[in-house]
């Protein structure tokens, strides 16, 4: 009986333990509207929602803060979810390092409950005057899903 209650303590503490993978993302594009989509590694993306950062200027903004955004993924095994409850923050201080992190829950299309945490950089190299205007470049992330 001694053996017995650790040996079965243990094999319910492993069978409810999470585990977090981490899946870089070395390329990916913005939008001239600042939806990003990272390309995963390994394969897969994740996909952010148009209008991040509405109302800011580049200088500008060390803190903008968002909250019910939407947020999707595939992972390089098919493995899918979408969220609607994606909340964080970006620093749009330095326009050629623009910083985005955030969190999402919810179930992926497994059945299982994951919590996500997403973090992506992009600079924008910017033109005035006549055919003014932005073009942005991914400069990278990674996307770590907790189930």
């Amino acid at each position: 009986m001694k053996i017995v209650l650790p040996l079965m303590f243990l094999l319910m503490s492993l069978a409810s333990a999470q585990t977090t993978t981490t899946y870089q993302s070395s390329t990916g594009t913005v939008s001239p509207g600042n939806a990003v989509t990272g390309h995963l590694d390994l394969g897969g993306s994740f996909v952010s929602p148009y209008g991040m950062g509405s109302g800011c200027y580049y200088g500008g903004c060390p803190d903008w803060t968002f909250s019910r955004y939407t947020l999707s993924y595939v992972l390089p095994n098919g493995t899918t979810a979408s969220f609607n409850n994606f909340a964080g923050s970006a620093n749009f201080t330095n326009q050629f390092d623009v910083k985005v992190q955030g969190t999402a829950s919810g179930y992926d299309s497994t059945g299982a409950f994951v919590t996500v945490s997403v973090n992506w950089a992009w600079a924008a190299y910017c033109r005035s005057g006549r055919g003014g205007g932005c073009t942005k470049k991914y400069i990278g992330g990674d996307l770590n899903v907790t189930k």
